[in-house]
């Protein structure tokens, strides 16, 4: 009869436990005689007698076992011996905790040590930094912010690790898991340049604006046409400014065909037509010194010629052919293009909406999309979600201020210099940019440094579908999966990449008047789907190119230095909000 017990991951074979003991017992009894022997020459050299000790063996052990510290040290006080002894103690047990701790995180646990994340150490990442950002001092102490994105603690009490200025971040995190207090805010917060955040809801907003405008001294712009925040419109966005050629134009509009597509294929037909439909509207609204208003009025007319005309007078004859061809095709299809055209561009129909991307009647602003990424400014982006939300809008902002930061970085040499911080929260809802995944793996290298932070990987999805999620993950070099994964293939794809461990099993059998012990090593993941699935509150596991993986502790908003401001700065944030709603209410009761 053979049974198998528990594994022992780092544990002894079967028969070794109780010899070893003794012999630890042994070892230990010799070690703490030492320290007394070490503490006790410490004593008299301390009460100046010089450094006197007995001779180390069995008959001094005896005297001091009768007699205490007096039979060894008559001269010396005993409480001074003692003292010594117990600080000496608890220095040795210090240090073999602390040694003890590293290689349990390591090898007890299978899960990556300080040693296996060298490059997201402090060192390193200040090190990096130097080589990625000429306007650092060569020399010298460097701000921790200056250096990198933090991502949590390694451990309980590890070194805090950081993401470099050329790393591209994903976090896949549940709701309530930490994603705005530990990611969001103190990313928003830290970076040292511009910074771009969406997001549904208020919060990161109320927690960051004031003290980003009074940190930078630079402006904060807010576009909030949906009043999320409250916040009252002092500048606008021209939409189609920089629309000048079919591909800006076909770029623009899928932005809001998105809104249609989802995971759909984008040869579908009906999405397919209405794109090229509506890239062809906004090339000609553009090109003809028009705006959004024209071009949902040209959508709700399908025979209207002017579209075609100002196409062809501005130098598109194929745009104008097309758009008549379209125009001229057989009314049921024209029809159905053009519906799934509005459906698309629906916000349009929205005059609060459309007020933020046209023409104002009062003098306004205009926000500079082309000197945005060189400042220190932030710019948050807020839209509700469902049909007749500004996401379309906001993804298009969205995307012209990453790839006009893109341009920068190159007639700049390369690279941003502070680098641009873009925190995509609520990424799958607000900011649908189409081809997000594949801007992802050259983004990190022009020091523009995108957060995507999604509630799960299914939600990616379904924006961007099985290929583009896949891209997604793939050219992420830091991904942070927090608590609350129930997607049962992530998490099993998840613990097969993390890998096996080898691990110590017993068993025994029973036979005539007598038992046989045997052991074995067993392949066992090191971090099972269910334990995986189950990562306690405020943790997140951390997989980083390169390295192996490892559980960080999330280092939340209100646990920092800061966390007084900006907890003042959110309340003060939200009973504007508060008092603005309420003055609304009221308005629209009278």
């Amino acid at each position: 009869m053979s049974r198998p017990l528990e594994p022992r991951g780092a544990g002894l074979p079967a028969g070794t436990g109780t010899p070893l003991l003794l012999v630890a017992v042994l070892w230990g009894g010799v070690g703490l005689g030492g320290l007394v022997w070490l503490a006790g020459g410490a004593a008299s050299w301390l009460s100046g007698h010089g450094w006197q000790v007995p001779p180390f063996d069995t008959a001094s052990a005896r005297r001091f076992l009768t007699g205490g510290p007096a039979a060894l040290w008559p001269q010396v006080p005993g409480w001074l011996v003692w003292t010594l002894t117990g600080a000496s103690l608890a220095l040795v047990t210090t240090g073999v905790a602390l040694l003890a701790a590293r290689r349990g995180a390591r090898t007890g646990t299978g899960l990556a040590g300080p040693a296996q994340v060298r490059h997201l150490l402090p060192r390193a990442v200040a090190e990096r930094a130097r080589g990625l950002r000429p306007s650092l001092p060569c020399t010298g102490e460097v701000a921790a912010e200056e250096t990198g994105l933090a991502l949590g603690r390694l451990g309980e009490r590890g070194p805090v690790l950081r993401a470099s200025w050329e790393d591209v971040l994903l976090a896949v995190m549940a709701p309530r898991a930490g994603k705005t207090t530990s990611l969001a805010v103190p990313s928003v917060l830290a970076a040292p340049g511009a910074v771009v955040a969406t997001s549904n809801k208020a919060d990161l907003w109320a927690a960051t604006a004031a003290l980003r405008g009074t940190d930078t001294g630079e402006r904060v712009w807010v576009f909030d046409p949906q009043a999320i925040t409250g916040t009252q419109q002092d500048w606008w966005w021209n939409p189609l400014a920089g629309v000048s050629t079919v591909e800006e134009a076909t770029r623009l509009a899928g932005h809001f065909l998105q809104e249609v597509r989802g995971d759909k294929s984008g040869k579908d037909f009906w999405t397919s037509a209405a794109h090229d439909l509506l890239a062809g509207l906004l090339l000609a609204a553009a090109c003809s010194g028009r705006d959004l208003r024209d071009v949902y009025e040209w959508l709700n007319d399908p025979v209207i010629p002017t579209p075609a005309v100002l196409l062809a007078q501005a130098g598109f004859p194929a745009s104008a052919a097309s758009l008549r061809g379209r125009q001229n095709g057989a009314p049921e299809t024209r029809d159905g293009v053009y519906e799934t055209a509005r459906t698309a561009a629906q916000c349009l129909r929205d005059d609060v909406i459309l007020a933020w991307v046209t023409p104002p009647g009062d003098p306004l602003d205009e926000l500079d999309t082309a000197s945005f990424a060189g400042s220190r400014q932030t710019l948050y982006l807020l839209s509700k979600d469902g049909a007749g939300a500004a996401a379309p809008l906001v993804a298009a902002l969205t995307d012209r201020v990453v790839r006009n930061g893109v341009r920068a970085a190159e007639r700049r040499g390369g690279r941003l210099d502070p680098p641009m911080v873009v925190v995509l929260d609520e990424a799958a809802n607000v900011c649908r940019i189409a081809d997000l995944p594949d801007l992802y793996s050259h983004l990190g290298s022009r020091g523009v440094v995108p957060i995507t932070v999604l509630q799960s990987y299914r939600q990616g999805v379904r924006v961007w579908g099985e290929a583009g999620m896949d891209t997604l993950w793939s050219a992420a070099t830091i991904k942070l999966l927090g608590a609350g994964l129930d997607d049962a293939k992530l998490v099993e794809d998840v613990s097969r990449l993390i890998g096996e461990h080898d691990v110590t099993v017993r068993s025994y059998s029973d036979g005539d008047k007598r038992r046989t012990t045997s052991t074995a090593l067993r392949r066992q993941r090191i971090l099972p789907p269910d334990e995986l699935r189950a990562l306690p509150r405020g943790t997140a596991l951390l997989l980083a190119t390169g390295t192996r993986a490892a559980l960080v502790r999330l280092l939340p908003y209100y646990r920092g230095a800061r966390s007084g401001e900006i907890t003042a700065a959110a309340a003060a944030a939200i009973r504007q909000v508060q008092r603005v709603r309420g003055q609304a209410e009221g308005v629209t009761a009278r």
